[in-house]
């Protein structure tokens, strides 16, 4: 789902999914997402994760059958660690 009257469109990249216009997993302290230390703050700016389409669905599918949000994130990790998603 993409929201092109978005007011931050074009966000992250064409056709990225926006389910999510925010992250419910910040801050993660996960440099494998393309988020990092910039100064004293996490920056998510290159962070296109929650963003990708596979992924957005996985984490609304699993919120929706009302499982927590850290076996959420874990399923995230796993993702993360395979490179499928990155």
């Amino acid at each position: 789902m993409q929201r092109l009257s978005c007011e931050r469109y074009p966000c992250h990249f064409p056709e990225q999914d926006c389910a999510f216009c925010y992250c419910p997993f910040y801050p993660c302290w996960e440099s494998r997402t393309g988020g990092r230390w910039e100064g004293s703050e996490w920056s998510c700016r290159d962070c296109v994760l929650v963003h990708r389409s596979e992924v957005a669905e996985m984490m609304l599918d699993a919120l929706l059958r009302g499982e927590e949000m850290g076996e959420v994130w874990r399923r995230m990790e796993r993702l993360l660690l395979s490179r499928e998603v990155v």
